[in-house]
């Protein structure tokens, strides 16, 4: 059984002593699948939260919402952060929001979502 705190569960050639000082640790399959994970959950419930945004979105003053303007549901945001891992994989789903004319990304169309400025 695998336990969480386990250390070499997630990380391969955990000799930190082997490694430059430049140099991380990879990860294992399972460590990136973890990690993934983690990243879906924060931006898909922060993006169907009230704020709708993360806080970095916050900051630069940005929302993400549905085409009619209204707030995420839960099943909105986990589908558009699934496809942005797909967008980010094939990185022409990002580069596709500079030529829409809502300037959407491949996530945002395969959701329904477009991301807007606050006044």
């Amino acid at each position: 059984m695998v336990m969480a705190s386990d250390p070499p569960a997630f990380i391969v050639n955990l000799d930190l002593n082997a490694l430059p000082l430049k140099s991380f640790p990879r990860f294992t399959p399972l460590g990136i699948v973890v990690v993934y994970l983690i990243v879906w959950i924060y931006f898909t419930f922060s993006e169907s939260s009230a704020w709708q945004a993360t806080p970095g979105k916050r900051i630069l003053r940005i929302y993400v919402t549905d085409l009619g303007g209204r707030r995420l549901t839960l099943a909105r945001a986990a589908l558009r952060n699934v496809a942005r891992i797909l967008s980010g994989f094939v990185l022409v789903g990002y580069f596709l929001a500079g030529f829409t004319e809502k300037k959407q990304a491949l996530h945002d169309i395969l959701a329904g979502c477009l991301v807007l400025r606050r006044p």
